[in-house]
C-alpha cells in the first residue's frame, strides 16, 4: 500500500533536501547562481544551430550566458533554449546526418 510514501524515509529526504537548499543558498559568491546549475545536462541536450533569420539579437541561455544570434553564424546550445526558434524556422538545426 501506500504506506512507504508517508514513512520516516519521505520525511528524512524532504530534511536532508532542504538542507542542502539552504546550504547553497546562503553561502560565498556562488549564492547568486542557482544552485542546480552545476548539475550539466547530458550531451545530448545540446544541439548544432544555425541562424537563417535576421534581427534575432541575443538570447539568455541558463548554461551558456547570452548568445548572439547573427544571421549565418552556427551555435552550440541546449535543445531545451533554442527549440521554440528552430519551430518558428529563425534557426536550423543541424546534425552530423545531414552533411553527407
Amino acid at each position: 500500500g501506500g504506506e512507504f510514501y508517508s514513512g520516516q524515509a519521505e520525511v528524512d529526504f524532504f530534511n536532508e533536501y532542504d538542507k542542502l537548499a539552504s546550504r547553497h543558498a546562503l553561502g560565498g559568491p556562488m549564492s547568486s547562481l542557482d544552485w542546480n546549475a552545476d548539475q550539466i545536462p547530458p550531451e545530448e541536450n545540446f544541439i548544432q544551430v544555425r541562424v537563417v533569420q535576421s534581427g534575432l539579437g541575443r538570447i539568455e541561455t541558463e548554461i551558456c550566458g547570452t548568445v548572439e544570434l547573427e544571421v549565418g553564424s552556427m551555435h552550440y546550445l541546449p535543445r531545451g533554449d533554442v527549440e521554440h526558434l528552430i519551430r518558428s524556422g529563425a534557426l536550423v538545426q543541424l546534425s552530423g546526418e545531414e552533411s553527407f
